[in-house]
Formats: structure tokens, C-alpha cells, sequence
């Protein structure tokens, strides 16, 4: 989702010069559109071996897609502040999901705050029990647009949360670099029907003085998606104006600084910059070249196997799906997949189902699958 300080902007059609691998050059694929005419999706996500697919509709519907039916499961549009980068943006099934049916919803509401609520599916129903709902965390937003949005579960079983900077240009509420502040960061969480209320702090979360015990990592400008693949987690933050930047940390680090408002991509954006301790980028793309990257995430699934382990991403403007291989920190094999894909119009994420198959998302309706062709 595209978070420039102007909210959307106009889509754009950009090519980057590829790096083929034999394997990716020989990869037939081709997106097949599953569902259309939805309101406004940004995201979709499903548990393992399952073959329900649940998706996020910002305007506050989530909605799940089983044998070809479609049932909106909970409509929350009463809650929502919808409009620029608010709204419903986020969605994390409870590692135990199948079994006790808890999942974690991310929104803007009326306050403009952003909100993490838990509800709960009753065992035999189709509708999320509203009665169930708790919030498990709150923070003001002071704008509406870089609110982040992505909650997802680490394999240590924490929940983790990005929000943005707080919106405005340069880091103009001061929060990039603030770490007793969630906005601006990734935090991590425990929650789940044995945590403490509302929820609780992981012993390995980092504690600096004065920082806020909930923040596991900071200088994020807007993480709107991020996705963990073992124990990595991938994280897409959106630029300013020079630098669009994927950025990989170990779940087993905490404390890490990505730079934001010091630097953005690998260059620093300040006088008398000192980058001393600063995490940089394992990829970036010049911003103009788009508007707004869109991470996704690790393929795991089993239908294309020659991509078996590269990170797919995006653009939200230029709708353009490029990819990498990462072994071991060392990144190989980019590919920029605009020739064989075509651009995605309005590129708001991208989603794994319960079999590891990737999806790719366009804000206008449509949800497609990458398969083979």
C-alpha cells in the first residue's frame, strides 16, 4: 500500500533490468485471478494444511473463501476508520487456530488509533463470535497514513506488530529513532489464552532505559508487510522519496536499529550522519521507479519448485513482482518478473494459503494465485 505523505498515488509502469537465474528464466508462470469485485483487499492469509483462505478487506470485512464459497466471517465497518492507509489492515491466526479458532485482527478506528483485537470462532460455526472480542493493544495514531498494519506469528509463538512513523514527511513526529515508542517499530507480544492481560512482554525482548518493554525493533519509516520465514523475518518499509528497502533480522535478535529517519535505503539522508549500529538493507530500488514497496513473502509452497526459497515482492504503484534468493545473508538470482507477469494495478500485498501457495493482492477487487502455466 503505497505510503508516500500524499496517500495513493498514480500508478506507473517501471522495468528494472532483471538478474536471471537458469532456474527462474525456465519457470513458467502466470497469475490466475481466484476472486474478484472485493472491497479494497490488503491482505490474505490461511492456517496450515487447511484449505479455508481468509482475506482483509479494509473497509472492515474479513472474509473467507472455502470450496468456492465466499462468507464474510466478521464485519467490523462500524469500528473502522476506512480511507487513505486506514482501515482493517492486518489478520494473524493463533498458532493453535485449528483448535481453539482465536485469530488477531489490525485497524484504525474511530480515534484514529490503531488497534490490535483478538476474536474467536466457535468450534462448528462460520462467524466470528463478536462477543469474543478483546482489545490486546492500542496506541494513537497522530495521522493517517504510515500506520503500518501487519501482525503476524513468529515460530517462537510471540505475535508480532509493525506500525509506521506516524505519518507526515521526514519522520516529522520524531518517532523513528524513539524507542520508547511502538510507532516507528516492530513489536513483539504474547498473547494467546494463556498470556497475561492484555498481554504479555517476551524475557528476550530488548529493555533499554526508557524504552517501551513491547518494542523488539525500531527506525522503521512504514513496515506495511512483513513476513517471517523460519527464523527470518522480511520486512518491506516504505520510502520517502529515495529508496523503496527490504530488510532481513533474525527473530532471535532484538534491538535493532533500521535507520529510519537517519538513513534511507543504504545511503544517510543527515548532516554529520553517524551510522555506527545501524541494520542496512539487503535490497533496495530507487522510489522512482514506483512509489511504495510491498513486501510478501518466502515460496515454500510445492507447485513451482524451481522458485522453491525466493522472497517475492513488489510495488504498489508500478504493480511490478520481483523476487531474490537469500543463502545464508547472501542475496542472488533477482529477478524482476514484469515481462512474464505483467504489472499488478494497485499492489496492496501478497498471501500465503495453508499449503504454502503465494497469492498476490490488488487493492481494486481481485486476488490471483501464482501458478504454473
Amino acid at each position: 500500500m503505497c505510503s508516500k505523505t500524499t496517500g495513493f498515488l498514480t500508478l506507473a509502469l517501471f522495468i528494472l533490468a532483471p538478474f536471471v537465474s537458469t532456474a527462474q528464466s525456465n519457470a513458467e508462470i502466470t497469475l490466475s485471478p481466484i476472486v474478484k469485485d472485493l472491497h479494497s483487499p490488503v491482505f490474505l492469509t490461511a492456517a496450515k494444511n487447511d484449505p479455508r483462505i481468509f482475506i482483509v478487506q479494509q473497509v472492515g470485512l474479513i472474509t473467507v473463501i472455502e470450496n468456492e464459497n465466499i462468507l464474510d466471517i466478521l464485519d467490523i465497518r462500524s469500528q473502522v476508520t476506512f480511507g487513505n492507509e486506514a482501515g482493517l489492515l492486518g489478520m494473524a491466526l493463533h498458532p493453535e487456530f485449528l483448535e481453539n479458532g482465536i485469530f488477531y485482527i489490525s485497524y484504525i478506528d474511530k480515534s484514529i488509533n490503531s488497534v490490535i483485537e483478538e476474536y474467536r470462532i466457535p468450534p462448528n460455526e462460520t462467524q466470528a463470535d463478536k462477543t469474543s472480542a478483546r482489545i490486546v493493544y492500542s496506541i494513537p495514531q497522530p495521522a493517517r497514513n504510515h500506520n503500518g498494519g501487519m501482525i503476524a506469528f513468529g515460530p517462537d509463538g510471540y505475535l508480532y506488530v509493525g506500525f509506521g512513523d506516524g505519518g507526515g514527511a521526514y519522520d516529522n513526529f520524531k518517532q523513528g529513532q524513539n524507542f520508547d515508542t511502538a510507532l516507528g517499530s516492530i513489536i513483539r507480544i504474547i498473547v494467546g489464552p494463556d498470556s497475561p492481560e492484555p498481554f504479555g512482554i517476551p524475557a528476550s525482548n530488548p529493555d533499554p532505559q526508557g524504552a517501551a518493554p513491547e518494542n523488539w525493533a525500531y527506525g522503521l519509516r512504514n513496515p506495511w508487510r512483513f513476513s517471517i520465514d523460519g527464523d527470518l523475518i522480511y520486512i518491506g518499509d516504505v520510502g520517502q522519496e529515495l529508496f523503496e528497502e527490504i530488510d532481513i533480522l533474525s527473530i532471535k535478535s532484538s534491538g535493532k536499529n533500521l535507520g529510519w529517519p537517519i538513513a534511507e535505503g543504504n545511503e544517510c539522508i543527515i548532516d554529520n550522519c553517524d551510522s555506527a549500529g545501524l541494520t542496512w538493507p539487503v535490497e533496495t530500488y530507487p522510489t522512482s521507479d514506483g512509489c511504495a514497496v510491498t513486501g510478501g513473502y518466502v515460496y515454500r509452497g510445492a507447485a513451482l519448485p524451481a522458485l522453491q526459497g525466493h522472497y517475492f515482492y513488489g510495488d504498489f504503484c508500478s504493480g511490478e513482482i520481483s523476487s531474490f534468493l537469500n543463502i545464508d545473508g547472501t542475496i542472488s538470482e533477482r529477478r524482476s518478473w514484469l515481462d512474464i507477469l505483467g504489472p499488478v494495478d494497485a499492489l496492496s500485498s501478497f498471501g500465503v494459503d495453508g499449503f504454502g501457495e503465494l497469492y498476490v493482492i490488488s487493492l481494486i477487487g481481485t486476488i490471483y494465485k501464482i501458478e504454473p502455466k
